[in-house]
């Protein structure tokens, strides 16, 4: 396991408390959520890269612009997050810990860079995905359920989906991904390792996966949660380690 230099773990540190910082300011976590999420993202960008943490922001970013979007109207309705919007810590970890558990197997040489690359990725892609399609798409006024696409449903169902969510979905997940690009594209000269073909490949794989992973998110709340079987969060972590899985399936396939 290779650690940063003490300055690059200064400047993650820093960079991981903004984020937190910015967070509990917002009102986007509570005290735990922020907690967690400075250590997540210490994790992250130490055991990772520090550009990972860039995308961690951008998700912190989205998250708080779509749980604030009409919330007057949400709270109206009965769906919006909390009496204000903000998240706790079992939110944090459902959402965060896949994109952590990268950045630890990427540090013992369990995933090539190609590969944590895509995980990460994905990871982040997934989780914005579904916080958008989830916010979005319970202001539709006619969302149906996912399984059963003649049936409506009362917006906020578990399983319901619309084309105002799924649009946010995919576009939140097309986003991520174009910006992993970018950060890719400004460190490539420090990893050699990646192959040519690798810098599009990651592209759609994780664009696709991570907008994958809120359909997931998706049938397992429309089966598992309502029966309740799976809570939330449960299905949150679940779906952005399938969405994980398939990607690196599909990567070794190619």
């Amino acid at each position: 396991m290779i650690l940063p230099d003490p300055i690059t773990i200064f400047f993650i540190t820093v960079i991981s408390l903004i984020i937190s910082g910015i967070a509990f300011s917002k009102k986007v976590l509570d005290q735990g959520g922020s907690a967690l999420a400075f250590l997540i993202c210490f994790i992250t960008g130490t055991l990772g890269h520090w550009t990972w943490l860039l995308l961690m922001l951008i998700f912190v970013g989205a998250s708080f612009l779509a749980t604030k979007f009409a919330i007057v109207y949400k709270k109206a309705l009965g769906v919006e997050e909390s009496d204000d919007g903000t998240r706790g810590g079992s939110n944090v970890i459902s959402n965060g810990i896949v994109p952590a558990i990268v950045a630890v197997c990427y540090s013992m040489n369990l995933l090539s860079p190609e590969q944590a690359l895509v995980a990460f990725t994905t990871s982040v892609a997934a989780a914005t995905a579904d916080t958008m399609a989830s916010e979005i798409g319970v202001l539709a006024p006619e969302p149906v359920l996912i399984t059963n696409p003649t049936k409506h449903v009362e917006p906020g169902t578990n399983g319901g989906i619309s084309l105002e969510g799924t649009t946010a979905s995919l576009l939140s997940a097309v986003s991520i991904s174009m910006l992993s690009f970018s950060a890719f594209v400004l460190i490539i000269e420090e990893n050699h390792a990646f192959y040519s073909s690798f810098e599009v490949n990651f592209l759609y794989i994780s664009a696709f996966f991570g907008f994958l992973g809120s359909v997931i998110d998706s049938l397992l709340g429309a089966t598992l949660e309502n029966r309740g079987i799976l809570g939330n969060n449960g299905v949150n972590f679940l779906s952005i380690s399938c969405a994980v899985m398939f990607s690196l399936l599909f990567l070794s396939l190619n």
